[in-house]
């Protein structure tokens, strides 16, 4: 890459790094913090609190059925991952092997993987969860009036993107 490319993803990263920062700390913005963790205004909310902003149904329909697949996802991917990796190494320490091909061997082999990408999926699971979690947070601030927008139209000076915290 040349400079030009590596200054211009560096300040695009900075600037994303600045407006998190931001809306950390803009009052009554409600903040995913991420590891099932909220905050507004940069205090981190006990379950009581988060229960009180987002109301009795979100919180029974979505916020502890997301926290539990965030919690069974990460766990369940990564024996999955390990599995995988086993069957894997296991496979091509023996790949010279005379015994590589036979019945046993291969059968073992596809179970093992088969096994390891079904329990890998816990990963998706986990994303899922998180993403729900993620979503109370900006459910919270579009109904409060207080979310982040960036659109394309008018602007104080003119026509372009115009970004509201």
């Amino acid at each position: 890459m040349n400079r030009i490319t590596k200054l211009v993803l560096l300040a695009a990263v900075a600037l994303l790094a600045c407006i998190s920062a931001k809306a950390q700390t803009r009052a009554g913005y409600l903040f995913y913090a991420g590891k099932g963790d909220y905050s507004i205004s940069g205090k981190q909310l006990p379950e009581e609190e988060l229960y009180n902003l987002i109301g009795e149904k979100t919180y029974y329909e979505t916020y502890l059925s997301a926290q539990k697949q965030r919690k069974v996802g990460l766990p369940v991917g990564i024996v999955g991952a390990g599995i995988l990796g086993a069957t894997t190494a296991w496979y091509l320490i023996a790949i010279d092997a005379p015994w590589i091909h036979e019945k046993t061997v291969v059968t073992t082999s596809s179970i093992g993987w088969t096994l390891g990408t079904l329990a890998g999926a816990g990963f998706a699971y986990y994303c899922i969860g998180n993403a729900r979690l993620k979503w109370i947070a900006e459910d919270y601030n579009r109904r409060s009036g207080i979310a982040s927008t960036l659109s394309f139209g008018p602007a104080p000076h003119g026509i372009g993107l115009t970004m509201t915290f």
